[in-house]
């Protein structure tokens, strides 16, 4: 069951990820293991993206100082960029990238397979139309960015378009829910 709005589609029974295995920015390994104990907003795209991967890093960014000015801050927060486009963004693209935006997001990405079966489990449709001889080839992908709870579960989505401001205080809303439920 959800509770959608214009913002953001929360989960009332958020979905468990099950393992998968990419790499970050910094060629660590990037797990099921990387998610837990915070909550993490991830947003699948590719470096060569002209418009809709910058546009949304930057409200990701300015989302992000907001939730660090609040009374909980931001210490259990992390922002994941994961490229869809492993042939053409490596770990040192993607960490210089990702750090124009904000210097704590992360860059990840990893084999084909693996990539798709986190975005699977989110929901997250991306297609990459590799063309033969064409360096500078298409790549389609969701515009939605996914929240995962400090337990690694699929908590809500937010769909565009992206609003800094109504994001962190979506967030906070959520985080007051969760935390309403653990006392």
């Amino acid at each position: 069951m959800l509770l959608p709005d214009q913002v953001m589609t929360l989960f009332l029974d958020p979905k468990p990820l099950t393992a998968f295995a990419l790499a970050d920015d910094r060629n660590r390994v990037f797990d099921l293991a990387s998610l837990k104990g915070k909550w993490s907003f991830l947003f699948f795209g590719f470096t060569h993206c002209p418009d809709v991967c910058p546009t949304t890093l930057a409200v990701l960014a300015r989302a992000r100082e907001n939730i660090a000015k609040s009374a909980v801050g931001a210490k259990d927060v992390q922002f994941v960029f994961i490229s869809v486009d492993p042939n053409r963004d490596s770990a040192s693209k993607l960490r210089q990238y990702v750090k124009h935006f904000d210097a704590s997001f992360v860059g990840v990405t990893g084999e084909n397979a693996q990539i798709g079966n986190l975005a699977a489990q989110l929901g997250a449709t991306y297609q990459v139309a590799i063309t033969p001889g064409l360096a500078d080839y298409p790549v389609y992908h969701t515009t939605a960015v996914f929240l995962v709870d400090p337990r690694a579960r699929s908590h809500a989505v937010f769909t565009p378009p992206h609003d800094a401001e109504a994001i962190s205080r979506r967030f906070k809303v959520v985080r007051e829910l969760e935390a309403g439920k653990a006392t």
